[in-house]
Formats: structure tokens, sequence, C-alpha cells
């Protein structure tokens, strides 16, 4: 499906969450429904990394079909009358600690919802309001607090968690982001199969695969003319960080070429403490640390990348993986039952993704070309299975059978 031309103000930071911004379409389909979405989110809980893809899919197809997404963040102005009956209304709850949480969803959201005149409500950090009249779909943004509770450590998942039984009988329909995650979460809420979709990640569409005379520039203006790796990773996690250098050492080593490193904070900025660790390491002079990158340049490294390093923060942190299958750029990574599902044929995966393991596959990545070549004719056929209009679609479609 072609897209048409979509008119906006641009996001600055991706996750600063869709309803900051007002999309206006310019020659958009014809609409099949009328509704009022309502989608709730945390724009500060910057660890929901399904939450935030969900809601720029979302705005995204929605402009497509014409919907205003804006952000209902001034009530007092907000309601019935000076909506549009085709709109899509972002609710950022501010709110951090438990108390405020529960008072959000109890008392305040509900009053808002019914202020806006919403048909349906979309709620992307795993928690809703039970006191909701409105259909209700619930995303389930990460099965790894599920799985291991002490792994449920922001306010909002450990909410999540200590309900997720009651949330998921409160909802109509719940989504996640694979299959495996999907059979995790109707095995803990006893949800049934049918009322649970799978709603996987995609890339935007500045994700593709780069000509060769695209990728010199790319490397002119980021790597000194040198191939390069290249890492996105978690601001909060400096043991990936680290991890990624002695996995880069262990490359060096053994290959003494000219290979860069360029690491990538995933949100904002690299941790001090690993930025202070590189002003002595060994190859400090091939390892660069990138930030303020705007989404182009972001995807033209990722598509110019000799290959992608990934060490997820979490059962969830998939986003880099799908773009570089977009890009078709090989990666290595450490092995899940979710990365094997979406993205096996198209990069090593380690067993455990220790900096050795890491070297290893870096190595194998860099020597093995006929390998890597198959890599990259994976990553073509599994991300032309995973096209984000073909996502979004029906993912659309479930949300108005919530409100028909």
């Amino acid at each position: 499906m072609a897209q048409a031309e979509v008119s906006c103000i641009v996001r600055l930071d991706f996750f600063l969450g869709f309803w900051f911004f007002k999309f206006v379409s310019k020659g958009f389909a014809q609409l099949s429904n009328y509704m009022r979405i309502a989608v709730i989110h945390h724009t500060i809980a910057l660890e929901n990394d399904y939450g935030f893809y969900v809601s720029d899919m979302l705005s995204g197809y929605a402009a497509w079909l014409g919907y205003e997404v804006e952000l209902a963040d001034d009530f007092i102005f907000k309601n019935k009358s000076t909506l549009p009956e085709n709109a899509v209304i972002g609710i950022d709850i501010k709110a951090t600690g438990s108390f405020g949480l529960r008072w959000w969803y109890s008392a305040k959201l509900p009053s808002i919802l019914q202020k806006i005149g919403a048909d349906v409500v979309i709620n992307l950090n795993g928690i809703l309001s039970t006191a909701v009249k409105q259909p209700q779909l619930l995303a389930v943004p990460d099965i790894g607090f599920l799985q291991n509770p002490a792994m449920a450590v922001a306010p909002w998942q450990k909410l999540a968690l200590k309900n997720s039984v009651a949330y998921a009988n409160a909802s109509a329909a719940i989504i996640t982001y694979s299959t495996h995650a999907a059979n995790i979460v109707g095995q803990t809420t006893n949800k049934p199969k049918e009322a649970l979709q799978v709603v996987p990640y995609t890339a935007n569409s500045e994700y593709r695969e780069w000509q060769w005379h695209e990728k010199v520039t790319v490397k002119d203006n980021f790597a000194d003319n040198k191939e390069f790796f290249v890492a996105i990773l978690d601001d909060s996690k400096p043991d990936l960080w680290l991890d990624t250098l002695k996995a880069f050492s262990k490359f060096k080593k053994w290959q003494q070429s000219n290979m860069q490193l360029l690491l990538i904070p995933k949100n904002e900025h690299a941790p001090i403490y690993v930025l202070d660790k590189i002003t002595t390491y060994k190859y400090k002079d091939d390892v660069q640390v990138l930030d303020g990158l705007t989404l182009k340049e972001k995807a033209s490294l990722v598509a110019s990348a000799y290959g992608l390093i990934h060490l997820p923060a979490n059962n969830a942190d998939l986003q880099p993986l799908a773009e570089a299958l977009q890009c078709a750029t090989p990666f290595v990574s450490v092995n899940s039952e979710t990365i094997s599902e979406y993205f096996a044929g198209g990069g090593i995966l380690t067993a455990t993704g220790g900096p050795e393991e890491l070297g290893d596959g870096l190595i194998t990545l860099y020597k093995n070309e006929e390998q890597r070549s198959e890599m990259v004719e994976n990553a073509k056929a599994r991300a032309q299975a995973m096209q984000r209009d073909a996502v979004a679609k029906p993912f659309w479609d479930l949300i108005e059978s919530l409100v028909k």
C-alpha cells in the first residue's frame, strides 16, 4: 500500500511521544469508520520501547487515514464539541509514584475520557482503568517482568505486574510484540488466545537498503572513510556499553584493521561512566559516541554499517534489530525465543551475549563473507514480511472491531 503524503510538524525526538505534535493529512484514504481513539502513555517511561513504537506506528497510520492526532494536555479546552469525530488523542500520564498512578487511572482518567467522548482506549503501559466504560485495548510492553518479578523496577511496571490478571480480564483485547510473548501473557493471565494479537516491531520507512555510493558518503561523513560496526545501546545500562567495547577489543586484537565502532545512545546520552572509560580505552581512536542524531542520520548509519551490535536491555528491546533487517544489515546479538522468532538467519545469535561471544561473532561476520552475504539476503526476506503498513492495517482493524 502506497502511503499518501503526510504533512506534519516533525518530532524532535521519537521518545517524546507522538502526541506532542499534530498531523494533518493531504489526500488521505477514505475513512471506513469514525472514532475518537484515546491513547494512554507515560512519556517519561523511556524503558517502554514497545509503547513508543506502537504510538509512532498508530500516529502515522491514523494520519494517512485523515485522522487528527493531537495531545489532549489542556483539558480545560478539550471536549466533545471541540474535537473532530475522527481523532487520535494522546493522554500523557506524568505521575511517577504508585499513589499518583493509581489516582490517575482510577479517578482522573475516566473523567477525561468522558469529557473528550472517547470511543475506545488504548493503554500502552500494561495498565488500565477498571472504572472506564469504553472498550479498552491493553498493550503488554514487556514480558520480562511477568516472568521475573524482580525485573519490575519502575512504579508503572510494579503496578502492571501486581494487577496483570485483573487488567487482562478488564481488557477487550491485548496486543504484544511476539508470538512467544503472547503465549506467556496467555499463560500468566489466562486470557483466551483469540483475545491476544501480535503486533510486531517494524521499522520506519527511513530505514532502507542503501546503495554503495550512498554508503561511501556516510562513511566519509561519520567514519573517516572506514568500515564500521554500529551499536544502539540503552542509556541506563552502562554494562552493555562496556561489554560492547570488550567485544570490539577482541575483534581488533584479531584483525589489526581500521574498523571503527560507532556507539549511539538509544534515548539521549551515553552514560558518563562509559565516556570516562573510553578516554583510557586502548582503541579509543577507533570509537565514536554519536548523540543528537536525526532519524535520517541514524538510519543512514545502520544501513551503511558492516554490522549492527545489539545487546537488548530487556525482552522487548527489538527495535534496532527490526531497523537493521530493513536496511539489510547483518547483526550480532544474543539468542532468545523472541529474537529467534523475528530475526533468525539475519545475523549471528550468541548464547549469552557475553563480550567473548560477541567478539567471536564480530570476527565471524568479518571473515566469512559468504555467510555474511547469506545473512543479508535473509534480512531482506524477513524485512519484506515485516513491512509497517502490513502490520498497521490489522492493528487498525482490531481497534475498529472494538468500537463496532
